[in-house]
């Protein structure tokens, strides 16, 4: 027979659960043993997981419609004979993912303004969205009215945070402006520019192709040089923009961003993407409509308090009724808990490309046996004060 004080108390139970996590998640002073429950909080998506050590990007054949051009180290004018050696090619589109803020070699400056204003060029500015109004950063006045587009990548820090979101525009109190790959994808495929508007979402989950071994690179100078299949970039998509010293170059960290693809799921030590990659697999992403959909936030969190909710009843019995191997027989549960909804997201991540965010659900699975020896001292209390018996008072 249903014990109804024992669901009715494992109600409260998991409330209190969910208001000890948002206490440890917030907890101002930083204390060591907190601090992984912050980190899967902060920074930490269990879809990590499967890109780092699970997904078959690595295999995915190289997507031909996405060139990127590394720049190394080439000055102004090294960039400006690359545009225009490109252009000589017959691109669909450039996407120049580089600033250039102030004025200085006059001959290459002109010679680099007349390349970036060429109509099939995308140059990328810098969105300031928390300016009153919103503004944007773009290169010097000296290269004129070009075909803007902000690149910025969703991450509470650009330096450290991992990116998994893009904002394809930016639309707030009748401002709006296009990301860079947003516009990219309108002047290269209008259709799927168009699928991406009907989305209507605000941020959209980088669902990544691979890293740049999976699209078609070249140094500048083999651009520079004609050392290049024309049919390469002949009503292509090019990204010209900085990917180290040299292509696959991992030591110097300038415009290097983590990933989801990065080895290292938690604690990473380097970044392991450089901007351009990334825009290239947004871009690849729009260009093959694989969207990912995310469970709504709504849903997200019912579907989390149910799955705590059930736990917390099955503990809560346990912990009454079996008290000695309470901790170890839970411990076991925990653990495949955590194995079946993490192959349950991934399955659903991988078939149906539909993100269920599997964090909140393990977190609180894992806070929950703990937190009964807390409710425990709750329920001895009101008992003494109030003489209320609990499922505890009343059977243990």
């Amino acid at each position: 027979m249903i014990n109804v004080k024992l669901l009715i108390e494992s109600f409260f139970a998991t409330v209190l659960v969910f208001i000890v996590l948002g206490l440890f998640a917030n907890f101002p002073i930083d204390i060591k043993f907190l601090n992984p429950i912050k980190i899967l909080m902060e920074d930490f998506k269990y879809t990590d997981i499967y890109y780092s050590k699970f997904s078959e990007h690595h295999d995915q054949p190289v997507n031909r419609e996405i060139v990127m051009v590394n720049i190394g180290h080439l000055d102004r004018g090294g960039i400006a004979a690359i545009m225009n050696s490109l252009q000589r090619a017959n691109p669909k589109v450039i996407g120049v993912d580089i600033m250039f803020y102030d004025q200085k070699d006059s001959l290459m400056d002109i010679f680099l303004r007349e390349e970036l204003s060429m109509p099939n060029v995308v140059a990328t500015n810098v969105l300031h969205p928390n300016d009153d109004p919103p503004a944007v950063l773009n290169s010097s006045d000296f290269f004129g009215e070009l075909n803007y587009a902000y690149s910025n990548l969703v991450g509470t820090d650009s330096l450290n945070s991992t990116v998994r979101e893009v904002e394809p525009f930016f639309d707030e109190d009748g401002y709006w402006e296009e990301a860079f790959t947003s516009k990219i994808l309108e002047m290269y495929d209008s259709s799927a520019y168009n699928d991406l508007m009907m989305r209507g979402n605000k941020k959209e989950t980088i669902n990544y192709y691979g890293t740049y071994k999976q699209f078609v690179t070249y140094e500048g100078e083999q651009i520079i040089f004609g050392e290049f299949d024309p049919e390469d970039i002949n009503g292509k998509i090019v990204i010209l923009g900085y990917l180290g010293r040299y292509i696959g170059d991992v030591s110097d960290l300038e415009d290097f961003k983590f990933t989801p693809l990065n080895h290292e799921v938690l604690g990473k030590s380097i970044p392991d993407m450089h901007g351009p990659v990334i825009h290239a697999n947004i871009l690849s992403m729009y260009l093959y409509r694989q969207y990912i959909d995310v469970m709504p936030k709504v849903q997200s969190v019912i579907l989390d308090f149910f799955v705590c909710y059930i736990h917390v009843v099955l503990f809560m019995f346990m912990f009454v009724k079996f008290h000695l191997w309470y901790h170890v027989v839970a411990k076991i549960i925990q653990f495949l808990t955590s194995v079946v909804v993490i192959y349950v997201m991934f399955f659903f991540y991988e078939t149906s490309h539909y993100k269920i965010d599997a964090t909140l659900i393990l977190i609180t699975v894992l806070l929950s046996v703990d937190v009964l020896y807390l409710y425990e001292t709750f329920a001895v209390m009101v008992n003494k004060k109030l003489g209320y018996k609990s499922y505890f008072i009343s059977d243990h």
